[in-house]
């Protein structure tokens, strides 16, 4: 899921039905050793998991949504509007990338960087677990010249056009087939509305040693059935559990505006938040 990008970024303008496209790549719709064992990455400084996944940014909605909110991505490997800043993290949405596009794109000073998008989705990055493996240590190699460390691709349950449903099977064979890969952080996206399965979907996700990134939460299961009190409700729920896990390093409410599903939007107008911005930007970070 996500908002498309505008500009040279994208083959052309999408809708927030899809993840954002980079190097052409369709629009389409909804320092370790990569080895699973013990957390190599330093935990979370106080307020500074907090961030927000969506494109068409303006100086005037990061102002509003921070200082709370701490960074932010749009699906790409550059920032689609506005100079570089240093709350931006990159993202190699796919394997459509080479060493050069990262070189030119990738602002100077990012210390991290995102891998592929739902690569178990045919719609997404499609990419199966060995594929992804394959083109990890170009990635790797890229990342250790800047000295940046590697989120693992973010996958989630796929229900349809998958080359893998389940998103432990799909990390567990790109971890067999990637035993000498640089990975830091493994990436997850959640959607359910229920704090419980939140919280243990983050439980299971802790098998791979390492710190989480949730890239993309929101509460879009039943979009047709879910209002505002609906998120406004789930999404409390859920920064206080992800703020209370020493494990959860960053996660990103997906996303800033939609047309689609507008109950998870976070701004309304330019540098205007809607209620549920405003209760993101407002509630309480873990100590």
């Amino acid at each position: 899921m996500a908002i498309a990008l505008i500009g040279a970024l994208a083959a052309g303008c999408g809708s927030d039905s899809g993840d954002s496209p980079i190097d052409g790549a369709p629009d389409n719709g909804t320092p370790g050793d990569g080895a699973i064992g013990g957390v190599d990455a330093a935990p979370a400084a106080p307020g500074s998991k907090r961030g927000v996944a969506y494109g068409f940014r303006s100086a005037a909605d990061l102002a509003v949504l921070g200082p709370a909110v701490t960074w932010w991505y749009n699906w790409a490997d550059r920032p689609d509007a506005g100079p570089p800043d240093s709350a931006f993290i990159p993202m190699t949405w796919n394997g459509a990338f080479t060493t050069k596009s990262l070189e030119d794109h990738v602002p100077a000073g990012a210390k991290y960087i995102l891998g592929f998008n739902e690569p178990n989705f045919g719609a997404q990055a499609s990419m199966t677990p060995a594929e992804a493996a394959a083109r990890w240590p170009e990635l790797q190699a890229f990342a250790r010249s800047r000295g940046m460390k590697l989120v693992s691709p973010a996958v989630n349950y796929c229900g349809g056009d998958c080359n893998e449903t389940d998103p432990f099977v799909w990390l567990q064979k790109f971890f067999a087939a990637c035993t000498d890969c640089q990975v830091d952080y493994v990436g997850m996206h959640w959607y359910a509305c229920d704090k419980p399965a939140l919280t243990n979907t983050i439980a299971k996700y802790k098998q791979f040693g390492k710190p989480l990134w949730i890239t993309e939460i929101a509460c879009l299961d039943n979009r047709a059935k879910v209002n505002e009190a609906d998120e406004l409700a789930y999404m409390k729920d859920a920064v206080e559990a992800m703020e209370a896990d020493p494990m959860v390093f960053r996660y990103a409410w997906f996303t800033g505006r939609s047309t689609n599903s507008p109950a998870i939007s976070l701004l309304g107008a330019d540098g205007k938040l809607t209620a549920l911005g405003e209760q993101y930007a407002s509630l309480p970070h873990g100590n």
